[in-house]
């Protein structure tokens, strides 16, 4: 059986879910994988973002925040403190649109969100991704790992979440904290 993540067309809902199957043998014995209910067993979990570090994190102080003032400037995400060489994963699976060196923003990495119209942003990675722009990725797919390349003070992935169109082509920066947050709730 293969099951594309869509129930009557439409993308199911983050949670967990469960493959109950039941066979019935020709002398009316009936054979379960699973209890209805039981989501202990042959069970799985489904959503569609991941926390983007795997590691120990934490969100730091003020200065850390969305809207932190900056020289002549506003932050336009989250900064998320974690030890360099940290996994960073991808947090949305879909095609990278930009890949580079900033001066500020050190090796970074631009992902279009599949399905959502929002761009994600991972800046002050240790390295340069090994993706290219228009490669695809999944949710999940290790992109790099923390760093402090850059105008970074101390080891830390700065993550910006993008409107559409997209990272400074016509959309807006949001505060990515609470998404964030949910994501670090169950990844």
């Amino acid at each position: 059986m293969v099951w594309d993540g869509n129930l009557t067309g439409v993308p199911a809902a983050p949670g967990r879910y469960a493959f109950r199957l039941t066979a019935t043998g020709r002398g009316g014995a009936v054979a379960r994988s699973a209890q209805l209910g039981d989501l202990t067993r042959d069970a799985f979990d489904l959503f569609d973002h991941q926390f983007p570090l795997r590691g120990r994190h934490d969100y730091g102080g003020s200065g850390a925040r969305f809207g932190a003032g900056r020289a002549g400037r506003s932050h336009q995400g989250q900064d998320v403190m974690a030890r360099c060489g940290t996994p960073m994963l991808a947090a949305r699976g879909g095609r990278v649109k930009f890949k580079g060196f900033h001066r500020a923003a050190g090796n970074y990495i631009v992902i279009d969100g599949d399905g959502t119209g929002d761009d994600y942003a991972y800046m002050h990675l240790a390295e340069p991704s090994p993706f290219a722009a228009g490669d695809r990725l999944y949710t999940g797919q290790r992109i790099g790992a923390v760093g402090q390349t850059g105008d970074a003070r101390g080891c830390h992935l700065h993550f910006e979440m993008w409107t559409a169109p997209g990272w400074y082509d016509g959309g807006h920066p949001l505060d990515p904290l609470p998404a964030l947050q949910a994501w670090d709730s169950y990844s």
